[in-house]
């Protein structure tokens, strides 16, 4: 059992980042719910999942947020495999898929360990790190770490290409799962 993930630190990329043209598609409500679940964990890592859909593209559209079951530390998560299954079972019966995967961390850094390489459920949905155990505030992306997988490596976007990456859009409901 992994206590201390900064134990993990990784390696920098071999070549730089190259923009996709993919975006995310978000509403303010997923964000906003995603810092209230966040925060009610309390001094402890936690994560969540932004559930909805990826066009032939690679384009996604956020329709819901989901919170696994997980166990909790200071300086890491972990979501079970059954608790993944139970995530999994709403995605399919909605036609959704993993499109962001998010997590806290306890300080400033919000660069992924080798240990959040490792546990970002899909190498297709982008991964976003709230500074502070979700004690955040904007403007978007500020702050926050927004990694893309390619090549091999997760990618820490700048500011502007987390912007790109990541857009925000008001007046459409979602869907809130909490597990725990």
């Amino acid at each position: 059992m992994m206590l201390d993930e900064t134990l993990l630190w990784r390696s920098r990329p071999l070549t730089p980042y190259v923009p996709t043209g993919k975006v995310l598609s978000v509403p303010s409500a997923a964000l906003a719910t995603t810092i209230a679940k966040l925060r009610r964990t309390g001094a402890v890592e936690a994560s969540c999942l932004w559930l909805g859909s990826l066009d032939k593209d690679g384009n996604g559209q956020v329709a819901a947020v989901a919170v696994p079951k997980q166990f909790n530390r200071p300086r890491n998560y972990a979501v079970p495999g059954e608790a993944m299954v139970e995530v999994s079972a709403l995605a399919r019966s909605r036609g959704w898929t993993v499109v962001a995967a998010i997590h806290s961390h306890p300080g400033a850094s919000v660069e992924h360990s080798v240990y959040d390489d490792e546990m970002t459920p899909s190498r297709r949905a982008v991964s976003i790190v709230f500074p502070y155990y979700g004690h955040w505030s904007g403007p978007w992306p500020s702050g926050l770490g927004v990694h893309e997988y390619m090549r091999k490596y997760w990618y820490l976007l700048s500011e502007r290409e987390a912007q790109l990456r990541v857009r925000f859009f008001e007046n459409l409901p979602i869907y809130v799962a909490d597990f725990r």
